[in-house]
């Protein structure tokens, strides 16, 4: 007589595993993942005549100390360039939270007069010439990601959050005499940000992606830029995603 054969336990482990594993790849988990990043902002020519709101060096008629003063209100501004090192950590299927730290560069010219003051509080020298501003800022990220669509090939996200920025350097160089002058800022830069971002899998464990965003700077009583003349900007992201 032919022998039955209970095919139960084979449905079981053969073909519902395959299933499985397709599962699996086609939505990958990513754990823990680090970041290195690019990101350039927006420079609009129209924001070259307004003046902002937050702090920019200034004099009295009798200056008290060394210091620059604008002398225009016209301003050119570079485009803001920043780096960055991130890590991300999974919250559930969708949802996860990135931290890091960024570096930003932020440049812009104008006309101004250079005054030094001795240590009599005297004016020594004044000097009128185009002035090259340049401002470096550390900052902490913080974001919430959504996964929209996520496949073996690629992951569609939105996110929001801000950032918490210190400005560790803020030069101002005389270019008629390549005099340069520092100056020391207080406080902290906020910002918060909304975009939305995709990431195509290279391999396994490591990932390309782009993240357009708006962003928007607070009035932080900040040196003169292109965040203050511009507070509402735009923004792209571009970097390097390695999945452990």
């Amino acid at each position: 007589d032919p022998v039955k054969i209970d095919d139960s336990e084979t449905k079981d482990n053969v073909y519902f595993p395959e299933v499985w594993e397709e599962e699996d790849e086609r939505k990958p988990r990513r754990g823990v993942s680090f970041t290195l990043s690019g990101i350039a902002g927006t420079n609009n020519s129209r924001s070259q005549n307004r003046i902002g709101p937050m702090k920019s060096p200034s004099l009295t008629l009798a200056p008290k100390e060394t210091g620059i003063e604008e002398t225009s209100t016209k301003s050119s501004y570079g485009i803001p360039l920043s780096f960055g090192a991130g890590v991300r950590f999974d919250l559930s299927d969708r949802w996860s939270i990135g931290t890091g730290v960024n570096y930003t560069l932020l440049t812009r010219q104008f006309h101004g007069k250079y005054t030094k003051i001795n240590e009599a509080g005297a004016i020594e020298s004044s000097t009128s010439s185009d002035i090259r501003n340049t401002q470096h800022y550390i900052g902490i990220p913080v974001n919430a990601y959504y996964d929209i669509v996520e496949n073996r090939f690629m992951n569609f996200y939105a996110y929001a959050g801000g950032t918490v920025e210190k400005c560790v350097s803020d030069e101002y160089r005389v270019l008629a005499k390549d005099i340069l002058h520092k100056e020391s800022i207080k406080g902290l830069q906020a910002s918060a940000n909304l975009g939305i971002g995709v990431e195509f899998l290279l391999g396994k464990h490591l990932g390309a992606y782009v993240d357009p965003s708006v962003r928007y700077y607070f009035n932080c009583n900040q040196p003169k830029s292109i965040r203050t003349a511009q507070p509402l900007m735009l923004g792209f992201e571009m970097g390097l995603r390695i999945r452990l």
